[in-house]
């Protein structure tokens, strides 16, 4: 949680320029934390998710017959888990440049340029943000180890083969052919 105040006071300080530094009427400080933290818990949800139904087939054996479809499942979305994160972060800068340039003094309003300057220095610090402090590292060591169990599954690793069956030849049966006179016969 410190780690989120110290990135809202970099904030504030890389827009120190505002009227009313730290109390900003239109700028909802937790907003802003839940939507990097949003992001991170979103990716880290769906990692962990994939990892238990990537488990099925892999680990205990269950489904197999669907494993090539759980493991595109598997793939995709572990993949998604890792962006999952800076998703997050980029959709919780909009709000906060809106309010920072809604507070700026009369006569010193914001331009666009400098909207989008400010914008893409905020994306810049939460996207480095959310995968160092919030967890976001978390979302993506889950959504590879899911996307790399999905791989095994497809190729039917471990329990994820699928089993083969066994086909019974019918045999004649062996009638032993005796030649020349039989035993006892004389």
């Amino acid at each position: 949680m410190a780690a989120i105040h110290a990135l809202l006071f970099l904030n504030s300080l890389a827009f120190s320029w505002a009227c009313q530094t730290g109390d900003w009427s239109g700028f909802d400080q937790d907003a802003y934390a839940g939507s990097l933290w949003g992001g991170s818990i979103g990716g880290i949800v769906v990692g962990l998710l994939m990892i238990i139904l990537v488990s099925l087939p892999l680990c205990c054996g269950v489904m197999k017959k669907q494993g090539k479809v759980i493991g595109a499942i598997g793939i995709l979305l572990g993949l998604l888990s890792l962006i999952i994160p800076y998703f997050g972060a980029m959709g919780s800068c909009i709000p906060f440049m809106d309010a920072a340039c809604a507070d700026r003094c009369a006569g010193s309003e914001c331009t666009q340029e400098q909207k989008d300057a400010a914008l893409a220095l905020c994306q810049g610090l939460g996207v480095i943000f959310v995968y160092l402090g919030v967890f976001g590292w978390l979302a993506c060591i889950l959504g590879i180890v899911a996307a790399s169990m999905a791989c095994c599954v497809c190729c039917q690793c471990c329990n994820a083969k699928l089993d083969t069956e066994v086909v019974a030849v019918q045999q004649t049966p062996v009638v032993p052919i005796v030649v020349g006179q039989p035993p006892g016969a004389a």
